[in-house]
């Protein structure tokens, strides 16, 4: 039973953690929400500040002398009305704010619907009232245009709100003409709140809820259920990604070490770099989908609250509330998620090409490997930030938030950090551009700044080489200047020997020769050797003797080996052939006396 009970929790663990990522960003969701209503309130839009420096309240709309607000029923907008500009809210005098008036007019129509509700008690001071009895007309009363409503159950007509002059200036049309076109409106939005709030429509919206959540629910185990499908899978993938990519390795390097560079060698080892790429790209494919599957769970959950609430009267301002800045802050992740997605993959797309046209040579492999990846992450960590600024700034603009302060603030915090890196930035510029011009790559032999060593280590920020003594040097790339790379492609075994002056040059020569040829020609040597005799021949002449220099062409990094093996085979040959080595001379009257000796002095007793 315990066995079934962690197996059936491992198969839901997935489901689970893709739930709970939809639970957090619901959480964050409604959080946003009632945190950006007051922080709006506090950021005024642009050009619409006060003169006195008091910010208008959220959802007023100053134009001119006018001030512009909507007037909303159950979640839904019917008309805007527009009031004389309030200067200074604290002490309004006999002016009435437009977000006041607007609140009095709301709540005119809130308690005609209220009455109309099934929850309201039935009793003469709360009557009922009935959606296909109720009208509303309007009345000339001092010459402005007033709103009623009556209805049967109603003892006198309602009062719901007076056409101003400064209505008329706004909409442009009489005030005549616009009581009419509100009359209209007001008569069908009140008909149809009231019918919503019938008990059979509460019953049909109650039924439909629960028929959702119940779609929902299954449509998540669905996804569910494919997002373990697809986390087997890319398991599968890794596992086969890690496993090929230790293969790789290896027959890189027994390629490298233990065999010519010839083509029925070099193409196997092509073959299966090609292999782990599509590895790789399939790989991307099924995170992708993972991505897809777990959003979907997301927005459908987020739309599928929104819609359930939005179903009741009673709760259609929190749906459009819960709905609005929340859903817009997903959608603007999603979109931007998915285009970091996307370009990952025509970046990696590109990449492949361009590694499939460079990995032309087995000894070429891990180097331009290595280059090719550094950049494409360089390249992949760019476009993230950059795709993630323009969304930050696009979600800035539709909530109307000063995105130009931001972005201005977000460059002067960036220029003091850079002043305060200089060096860092240095590193990671002059870094890319070693990797960009493939100056040097793990594993190669270099020079620099008096350190000579093989790069151990290498990315944007420095680089790390391990003399022959051991010693593992870090050296930022921005102290790079020059750099000497003994190994790039090929190395050169520079071979001087000295001989004696009496010797035959051309004997010496021939034996030079011959004895480079047979370590050219032994199985053991000949993979790394690529040219035994590039250059061969007397290089100086001197009291000493003679001195042979011989150039040998060899694989990277073996030109230290070629060098020793080129030598004891050497002393046998001359020793063989009695060939000295040079030594110091000297003149005595004119005559070569040989070797200098000691001096020796004789004491007598």
């Amino acid at each position: 039973m315990l066995s079934i009970t962690t197996k059936n929790l491992k198969n839901f663990s997935i489901l689970g953690r893709g739930f709970g990522w939809a639970v957090v960003i619901l959480i964050l969701a409604v959080g946003l929400t009632w945190w950006l209503s007051p922080a709006a309130s506090q950021i005024p839009a642009l050009g619409q500040g006060a003169t006195s420096g008091q910010a208008i309240p959220p959802g007023v709309q100053r134009l001119g002398l006018l001030e512009i607000t909507g007037i909303n029923l159950d979640g839904k907008e019917l008309f805007k009305i527009a009031s004389p500009a309030v200067l200074d809210r604290s002490n309004p005098g006999a002016q009435v704010p437009v977000e006041v008036r607007a609140q009095q007019i709301e709540g005119n129509l809130k308690q005609l619907v209220s009455q109309g509700s099934s929850t309201s008690p039935n009793s003469p001071s709360s009557p009922a009232l009935d959606p296909k009895t109720l009208q509303v007309y309007f009345d000339i009363l001092n010459g402005q245009p007033v709103l009623f409503v009556k209805d049967t159950h109603l003892a006198e007509p309602k009062v719901l709100l007076t056409v101003t002059d400064a209505d008329a200036q706004y909409h442009g049309v009489s005030k005549k003409e616009l009581a009419k076109q509100w009359q209209e409106i007001l008569d069908t939005e009140l008909k149809a709140a009231l019918e919503r709030r019938q008990p059979e429509a509460l019953r049909q919206q109650t039924l439909g809820t629960l028929a959702f959540l119940a779609i929902a629910l299954v449509s998540t185990l669905g996804f569910g259920s494919l997002l373990k499908v697809l986390e087997r899978r890319r398991h599968t993938l890794r596992q086969q990604q890690e496993a090929g990519a230790e293969t790789e390795t290896n027959s890189i390097t027994l390629a490298a070490e233990s065999a010519p560079p010839e083509e029925q060698q070099r193409f196997p080892i092509i073959e299966k770099i090609r292999q782990r790429l599509s590895l790789q790209r399939r790989l991307q494919i099924i995170n992708l989908l993972r991505w897809l599957v777990f959003w979907a769970i997301v927005f459908l959950w987020v739309f599928g609250i929104s819609a359930s609430l939005y179903r009741f009267p009673q709760t259609r301002k929190f749906a459009i509330g819960f709905i609005s800045t929340p859903t817009l802050i997903l959608i603007a992740w999603f979109i931007t998620g998915l285009a970091n997605h996307l370009l990952n993959l025509i970046i990696d797309r590109i990449a492949l090409a361009w590694e499939e046209q460079e990995l032309t040579a087995v000894e070429d492999i891990q180097r331009k490997s290595l280059r090719i990846s550094t950049i494409t992450n360089v390249t992949k960590g760019l476009k993230t930030v950059l795709i993630y600024v323009v969304g930050i700034t696009w979600v800035l603009q539709i909530l109307q938030i000063a995105s130009t302060s931001v972005l201005a603030f977000g460059a002067v915090l960036a220029l003091a950090v850079s002043f305060a890196a200089q060096s860092l930035v240095k590193d990671f510029v002059n870094g890319f551009l070693i990797l960009l011009e493939d100056q040097y790559a793990i594993g190669d032999k270099i020079l620099v700044n008096q350190v000579l060593g093989v790069v151990e280590d290498l990315n944007l920020r420095m680089t790390q080489i391990r003399t022959d003594a051991g010693n593992l040097v870090t050296i930022p790339n921005s102290q790079i200047l020059q750099v000497e790379n003994t190994s790039r492609n090929w190395s050169r075994a520079d071979f001087r020997i000295e001989v004696a002056y009496e010797t035959d040059v051309d004997q010496a020569l021939d034996i030079v020769r011959k004895v480079s040829e047979e370590l050219a020609s032994d199985p053991e040597w000949q993979p790394f050797i690529l040219d035994p005799q590039e250059m061969l021949g007397v290089e100086a002449i001197s009291h000493s003797g003679m001195v042979i220099r011989i150039w040998v062409r060899t694989a990277p990094r073996k030109d230290s080996s070629v060098s020793r093996e080129l030598r004891r085979r050497l002393k046998k040959a001359f020793d063989h052939n009695h060939v000295k080595i040079g030594v110091p001379q000297q003149l005595l009257d004119g005559r070569l006396i040989g070797q200098l000796q000691p001096l020796t002095v004789t004491i007598p007793n």
